[in-house]
C-alpha cells in the first residue's frame, strides 16, 4: 500500500524524538559554545597550544643554530682565499669538518704558499683524516705531496778518498705530530730500499715498521768508476696502520746525485793554523772526570784484555771554537811508551763566530771514550791509580764524512793529565 508523504515524514519525527542520544547531541554542541564565549578563557592557555610553541621554538632555535654555524664555516673557508691568512686560522678550518677538506688541500699544494700556512694545513688536514672525514684518496694525495726526503751527504767528494762513506737519509711526513689531535707518524708503516749504492742488503726492501723512516750505510769510493756524477736512489712504500682504511701507495722516488773530483785534495779540508786559535783550542777541550751520582752504578771502559778503566772520564769541549773537530781520539797512559786508540770526536757548525759577553755561555759538548784498543798483554802489571790524558789528531778523511764539516783545525791537541782507576775485569 502506498503511504502518503506527510505520513512518513510524521513517522520519522516520532523516532527521532524516542532516541535519546540523537536529541541531546544539539544541546552538548551548544553547551560547548556557551563554555567558549565565556569571558577570561583564551586559546592560548590550552595544553595543545603549549604544545605547538615549544615544537615550533625548538624548530627555530636549531634551525638558527645550524644556519649560523654555517655562516661561520663559510666565512672561515673563505678566509683560505687570502694570502695573509694565519697559520692559527686555517689550523681552525678543520672544526667544521668535510667541507675545507678541498680548499686545505689547494692551500696546502698551492706554491705561493709559505711554509708556516703548508704545515697548518697538513695538521688540520691529519685532523680531518683522523675523525674519518676524507676518503682514501684524499689521505693518499696528502701523504704523497707532504712526503719529504733528507739526504744527509756531500754532493762532491775527492777522487783520492780511500775510507767509506757514510750516508744517512731520513724521510717523513713532517706535519703529522705526536699530539694525538690528528693521524699521527705511528699510523703509517714504511718499506724501503736505496738504488745505486753497489750493496745487495740495499737492494731489497726493507720489513714495514711504523714512524718515521731512517736509512743509514755506507758506500765505497773505489765501488765507483769514473768520476760521476753516480745517483743513489731511494725507494719507498706506505701503508696505513690502525685506521679504518688501509691502502698502500709508493710515493714519489727521491734521488741523490754525488760525484768525485779527482783536483779535490783531502788535506784540503785542514785549515791553517795559527797561535791566537791554537791557545783558545787547548783552553776549550779537557778532560772531565766522571763521578756516579748517588745510586747510581760505576761506568767501566775495556783497557785492553784483562783491565778495565772505571767511571773513566769524558771529553769536554767548551763551544763554540775557531774551528771544527774532527779528530781521532788516542789515549796516553803514564809510564807507556806508546797510544792507544779511542774513537773519534766529530763536532761540526763551529767556526769563529763573535762572542758576546752579555749571552749565556753554552754548555760544554761531552763525548763519551771507545773502549782502548792495542794494548800489550803485560803493560799494566796492577791495579791501580794512574794518569791518562787524550791526544787528538786531524783526521780530514773523517771530516769529509760529516756534510756539516766545513775546516778542521789541523795541530795536535793535548788535554792535562787527570787520575783514573784501573781495576781487573
Amino acid at each position: 500500500m502506498r503511504q502518503s508523504g506527510k505520513a512518513i515524514v510524521a513517522r520519522t519525527q516520532e523516532q527521532a524524538g524516542s532516541d535519546p542520544a540523537r536529541t541531546s547531541r544539539p544541546s552538548r554542541q551548544a553547551s560547548r559554545r556557551t563554555a567558549d564565549s565565556e569571558p577570561g578563557r583564551s586559546w592560548l592557555f590550552e595544553p595543545k597550544t603549549a604544545i605547538w610553541i615549544a615544537l615550533g621554538a625548538a624548530l627555530v632555535l636549531g634551525g638558527g643554530r645550524k644556519l649560523i654555524a654555517s655562516w661561520r664555516a663559510r666565512r672561515a673557508i673563505a678566509r683560505l682565499a687570502f694570502p695573509n691568512v694565519t697559520p692559527e686560522e686555517i689550523e681552525q678550518v678543520a672544526d667544521h669538518g668535510r667541507g675545507s677538506a678541498w680548499e686545505l688541500l689547494r692551500v696546502f699544494s698551492a706554491p705561493g704558499t709559505s711554509p708556516q700556512q703548508q704545515a697548518a694545513a697538513g695538521r688540520a688536514l691529519a685532523r680531518l683524516w683522523k675523525n674519518d672525514e676524507l676518503v682514501a684518496e684524499e689521505e693518499q694525495a696528502i701523504v704523497r705531496r707532504g712526503f719529504t726526503v733528507t739526504w744527509k751527504a756531500r754532493r762532491r767528494y775527492p777522487r783520492a778518498l780511500q775510507s767509506e762513506i757514510p750516508i744517512l737519509v731520513a724521510y717523513d711526513v713532517p706535519f703529522l705530530g705526536d699530539d694525538g689531535r690528528g693521524v699521527g707518524p705511528d699510523n703509517l708503516e714504511w718499506s724501503h730500499r736505496v738504488l745505486g749504492a753497489r750493496r745487495a742488503a740495499l737492494e731489497e726492501f726493507s720489513a714495514w715498521k711504523p714512524g718515521r723512516g731512517q736509512v743509514a750505510f755506507t758506500i765505497v769510493p773505489g765501488d765507483f768508476e769514473g768520476h760521476g756524477p753516480h745517483r743513489l736512489v731511494l725507494q719507498t712504500r706506505v701503508r696505513t696502520a690502525g685506521l679504518s682504511e688501509h691502502w698502500e701507495i709508493e710515493p714519489p722516488h727521491i734521488p741523490f746525485n754525488f760525484e768525485f773530483d779527482p783536483i779535490l785534495r783531502v788535506e784540503s779540508m785542514l785549515t791553517l793554523p795559527d797561535a791566537g786559535r791554537d791557545e783558545l783550542i787547548s783552553r776549550a777541550i779537557r778532560l772531565e772526570p766522571s763521578i756516579p751520582g748517588n745510586g747510581e752504578p760505576s761506568r767501566y771502559m775495556a783497557v785492553g784484555d784483562d783491565w778495565t778503566l772505571k767511571n773513566p772520564p769524558r771529553l769536554a769541549v767548551a763551544t763554540p771554537l775557531p774551528c771544527d773537530l774532527a779528530h781521532s781520539i788516542a789515549i796516553e797512559l803514564e809510564g807507556l811508551p806508546d797510544r792507544f786508540p779511542a774513537g773519534r770526536v766529530v763536532l761540526s757548525e763551529q767556526g769563529a763566530p763573535a762572542r758576546d759577553s752579555s749571552a749565556r755561555r753554552p754548555q760544554p759538548a761531552r763525548f763519551e771514550l771507545s773502549a782502548m784498543a792495542g794494548l800489550p798483554q803485560d803493560a799494566i802489571e796492577r791495579p791501580g791509580i794512574r794518569r791518562m790524558r787524550l791526544v787528538l789528531e786531524a783526521d780530514p778523511a773523517c771530516g769529509w764524512a760529516d756534510p756539516d764539516i766545513r775546516s778542521i783545525w789541523p795541530g795536535r791537541i793535548e788535554t792535562g793529565w787527570v787520575e783514573v782507576e784501573i781495576v781487573r775485569r
